[in-house]
């Protein structure tokens, strides 16, 4: 049995698996870069942590990716992710750095 811990930070996504005693047994990653497309701005298209998320994965030895029995998940804080009523992104996700709205938010 092992367990998969994943962590969607700002600029990479990290994967580790434990065994039952907590022992480290794979480690992966996969950076993926934010877009900055005016001075202040950071934001990032969700899909590419789907992509990263993948890639990171497929490097963990087969073995381990089988044994898997639990996942525990922590994600970037302080961003958005906008959807439609399907749930498919309208927009890159604006993440913690992002200050386009700090005028308006110290109003």
């Amino acid at each position: 049995m092992r367990l998969l811990g994943i962590d969607l930070g700002t600029g990479s996504v990290k994967l580790v698996t434990l065994d039952a005693d907590g022992v480290e047994r794979a480690v992966a990653s996969e950076p993926y870069a934010l877009s900055s497309p005016q001075p202040g701005w950071a934001e990032i298209a969700p899909d590419a942590w789907w992509q990263a998320l993948v890639r990171a994965a497929a490097r963990l030895p087969a073995d381990e990716r089988a044994q898997v029995a639990a996942i525990g998940f922590s994600g970037q804080m302080h961003g958005v992710v906008l959807i439609d009523a399907a749930g498919r992104p309208v927009r890159p996700a604006l993440l913690w750095p992002d200050t386009r709205a700090a005028r308006e938010a110290q109003a």
